[in-house]
């Protein structure tokens, strides 16, 4: 029994210690359905709640992109030293779709969703955390 147990706890090591290797980012993939139509529409208000997130996430913005279209919706697109950030707003359907990889840490990412969703707050939003 001892032995087994021993054995047991040695594979649980060897896929904790791999499982920590075996990736170099996070990547979180952030769906917000039902978002407020002030918020949607209002390109600037959307621009500032993207830099405010990235600001308290303490990551370094290296460019930004911005393109608002017509008659509504806008991309942005942030070049990080940590990787990347990207936003996409379907005000006619009340949806917005963000990506956020860190080459550095999870926890920058997680302080940067806790802002999020204070922002999106009432909608419903979804994210999926990838180790890639």
């Amino acid at each position: 029994m001892l032995l087994l147990l021993a054995l047991f706890i040695t594979i649980v090591l060897i896929l904790m210690t791999r499982r920590k290797t075996d990736h170099v980012g996070v990547h979180y993939i952030i769906d917000v359905d039902d978002a407020d139509d002030k918020l949607l529409y209002d390109n600037t208000a959307m621009i500032k709640v993207c830099d405010d997130a990235l600001r308290k996430s303490g990551v370094t913005i290296v460019n930004k992109a911005v393109h608002a279209f017509r008659p509504h919706g806008l991309t942005l697109l942030y070049l990080l030293t940590e990787s990347h950030f990207s936003l996409h707003t379907w005000p006619e359907h009340r949806k917005i779709r963000i990506d956020f990889f860190s080459c550095q840490n999870h926890e920058k990412c997680e302080i940067g969703y806790d802002h999020l969703k204070r922002a999106f707050h009432g909608s419903t939003i979804r994210v999926q955390r990838l180790y890639r």
